[in-house]
């Protein structure tokens, strides 16, 4: 079809929404004053007529259309295909004068349908567990805003009314609580919330557990939609639906307390997607809206800037103009679907920013009382959710965290919290076992914990297992069941990892075994360079383009980059530095995920390590060990820990089943952590001195003291942490 184009595969679905995407981002280059054709290897009149042919495109394929995607299909009417029309409407707008009448009535046409549809034949769902399949916030957002947009844009539309009423239905079924259910007060747009509600999505907290895991990600998408409609309000100098800020406000302090100081998303529940891409380009526009709400401050400005440069970093990285090339080749040429697709995530946000930077520099007036201007927001300093067993500390010198229900089973973090390139989520510090199938992780049991002033205390199970074995008989197994016990301590810079897994009853074989799994990413964003000191020195390791290799220390100590150090206190003879040889970091493995490369290079620091196929006896214990991370410590401070049994030292106890690491924080303070790996309560009598108790700091209270024994009471399989003080 001549006037047509596409960019992409052009099929339904994502196919159309990439296009979509890509179409806005030309839509804005061609406006802008700075374009420069030696750069983009086109004029801007060139530029003009391929947006336009872009856009022809995606409308005529559209059901009301008369033309078809590139497989044969008409794409429109479900729950997704809006998402598509939200992201490129600020590029119809600067396409808008280029725009013929019959343009504008085939975009008219969409719009209504879409909306018609949306108002007639689509459910409003909520529910704050995925389980269900109605964990819907970002849909109903997104849905939401396109009916208030068609109503705006078409007011002569013979249901624009509807669309109001109901677009404010959506908005406030997206960031909804379960508090919300019980709101008696709060109206929006002449509406009791209560009465509009159907569900919720989110848990007080503000956890979202979408695609079944703790999704920092999509909070961010949610934001996003919401500044999309924001942003047409703004520029066409209208008031927009009080509905949309339901709640935007505390959410956005929960992703800025999540976020690193250079802009890059902390997604303490990790990623099941390619690293640094999607839902980390969606805070572009989210950052735009809270500068327009709450005003410019210096900690938002850093996280743009950060997130520019590394925008930047990583073109000039790959050098043919394009933003994920190299690191993404490997999916390019299994999905050039996904590719292309990431790609125009990044080009559409960067778009936005050009769009709405200026208005959101200009401030907006606040929403009749919905919002409210303040010149600072603290982050998030602590945080807990139950549901995902989700634990947060954040201080000035160390990032700490914990989850259980997250995108792989279960990982944490202790890291300075500006060192965004040393963050990796993927079982990270959940020591790991490989059986034969082709894919194995863990999955989560019963857990538990509590926060205190400082830190947080959880404990749990998992179970460790493989899928898709080779042989035709040879059924997905489960080969062993690992526990828990890990305590950030109240010092800003230590977290304690104890962990026993023990094989289940029953035969099985693995092909790989590392305790404690850190991950340590060492690629473009790093300079794909990292320094490893242990006890014979340091150990400069290139990141890609490296072979596959396991380096042993000879060490119980290893510090990287005079950042972060872990000690092994016992359990381990020696500290292994595994190389994979290739970019390990991606998608999550899944069969249908395959076999490739991955998006994050990352080197991975464990001990014991064991590789090659062999056999483990029933009730075998495959791992026993414990480990000190330390958070913003050179490699003095680290060795001092490795060589001196007053900083730390394992405890003998009587009962064989329990296991106590002795730490001195940076705090001055001695903490004691226990952890009952048996399957009965204990009361161990705890070793100190005399004139020294011992105190529970998650309950703030004195163990008990029987005669002259102080006792630690501990539940199976959980933990204990106890602060030394002299009486």
């Amino acid at each position: 079809q001549p006037g047509l184009a596409c960019y992409g595969p052009g099929s339904n679905g994502w196919g159309v929404q990439t296009n979509q995407k890509a179409l806005a981002a030309f839509a804005m280059a061609q406006a802008a004053e700075s374009f420069d054709p030696l750069a983009t290897g086109m004029t801007r009149e060139e530029a003009r007529e391929l947006a336009l042919a872009m856009l022809r495109f995606s409308m005529r394929s559209h059901l009301v259309g008369d033309y078809r995607c590139t497989d044969g299909t008409k794409w429109g009417n479900t729950w997704i295909s809006v998402l598509g029309i939200e992201r490129m409407m600020h590029g119809i707008e600067a396409l808008s004068p280029y725009m013929t009448e019959q343009d504008h009535a085939l975009l008219k046409q969409v719009l209504i349908s879409e909306s018609d549809f949306l108002l007639n034949e689509y459910e409003i769902v909520a529910d704050v567990d995925a389980r269900t399949g109605k964990n819907k916030p970002e849909s109903n957002l997104w849905n939401g805003a396109l009916l208030h947009r068609t109503a705006l844009m078409y007011p002569d539309a013979p249901n624009a009314e509807g669309y109001r009423e109901k677009g404010s239905q959506f908005l406030m079924n997206a960031i909804s609580t379960l508090a919300d259910l019980n709101d008696e007060q709060t109206v929006y747009d002449g509406k009791k919330l209560k009465d509009q509600l159907v569900g919720a999505n989110f848990f007080d907290s503000f956890a979202l557990h979408h695609h079944g895991y703790l999704n920092v990600g999509y909070m961010v998408i949610c934001l996003s939609n919401a500044a999309m409609l924001h942003f047409m309000y703004r520029q066409k100098g209208e008031k927009a639906p009080e509905a949309l800020y339901h709640h935007f406000k505390e959410l956005w302090q929960l992703v800025k307390g999540m976020t690193f100081a250079d802009g890059r998303l902390m997604r303490i529940g990790g990623d099941t997607r390619v690293r640094y891409t999607y839902c980390q380009e969606y805070l572009v526009p989210s950052w735009l809206m809270a500068r327009d709400l709450y005003g410019d401050d210096e900690e938002l400005s850093a996280m743009e800037a950060g997130w520019l440069k590394q925008v930047e970093q990583e073109m000039n990285w790959n050098g043919d103009g394009s933003f994920l090339s190299d690191r993404l080749q490997g999916l390019a040429n299994r999905s050039p679907l996904y590719y292309t697709r990431l790609e125009s995530d990044r080009a559409v946000c960067l778009s936005m920013g050009m769009a709405w930077s200026e208005l959101a520099r200009q401030r907006s007036v606040p929403q009749e009382g919905k919002t409210e201007r303040s010149q600072a927001h603290e982050p998030v300093h602590a945080w807990h959710d139950e549901f995902h067993g989700a634990y947060f500390h954040r201080s000035r010198t160390r990032a700490a965290s914990w989850v259980w229900e997250a995108a792989v089973q279960p990982q944490g973090l202790c890291l300075p919290p500006d060192a965004s390139d040393m963050a990796e989520w993927s079982e990270n510090m959940a020591g790991t076992i490989r059986g034969l199938g082709r894919v194995s992780g863990q999955r989560k049991g019963a857990n538990g914990g509590a926060v205190f002033a400082g830190g947080f205390i959880t404990w749990g199970e998992t179970i460790a297992y493989t899928m898709m074995n080779l042989a035709e008989s040879d059924a997905d197994e489960d080969i062993a069941r690992s526990q828990f016990v890990v305590a950030a301590l109240p010092d800003d810079t230590h977290m304690v990892i104890l962990q026993y897994m023990k094989a289940l009853d029953r035969r099985s074989y693995i092909q790989q075994l590392q305790g404690l799994h850190l991950n340590m990413p060492n690629d473009l964003f790093n300079g794909n360079e990292r320094t490893y000191y242990s006890e014979h020195g340091a150990h400069v390791f290139a990141g890609v383009g490296s072979p596959r290799e396991t380096v042993r220390l000879g060490s119980k100590w290893v510090n990287v980059d005079d950042r972060i150090g872990v000690v092994n206190a016992y359990g381990a003879d020696e500290i292994f530095i595994h190389r994979p040889g290739q970019r390990n970091i991606g998608l999550k493995p899944s069969v249908k995920n395959g076999e490739g490369e991955d998006s994050l290079y990352a080197d991975q620091i464990c001990g014991p390590f064991a590789e090659g196929v062999r056999s483990i006896d029933a009730n075998e214990v495959l791992l026993d060990t414990g480990y000190l991370i330390q958070s913003e410590q050179k490699r003095a401070q680290t060795k001092a820990y490795a060589d001196r049994k007053d900083l730390l030292k394992k405890l003998l106890l009587p009962n064989p089943e329990v296991r106590a690491v002795q730490v001195k924080g940076t705090d001055g303070d001695v903490y004691v952590l226990l952890a009952n790996f048996g399957a009965e309560p204990v009361s161990i009598p705890v070793p100190v001195q005399r004139k020294e108790r011992p105190i529970d700091v998650a309950a703030g209270q004195p163990a008990v003291k029987r005669g002259e024994d102080w006792l630690a009471e501990i539940g199976p399989g959980e933990g204990k942490l106890l602060r030394i003080s002299t009486e």
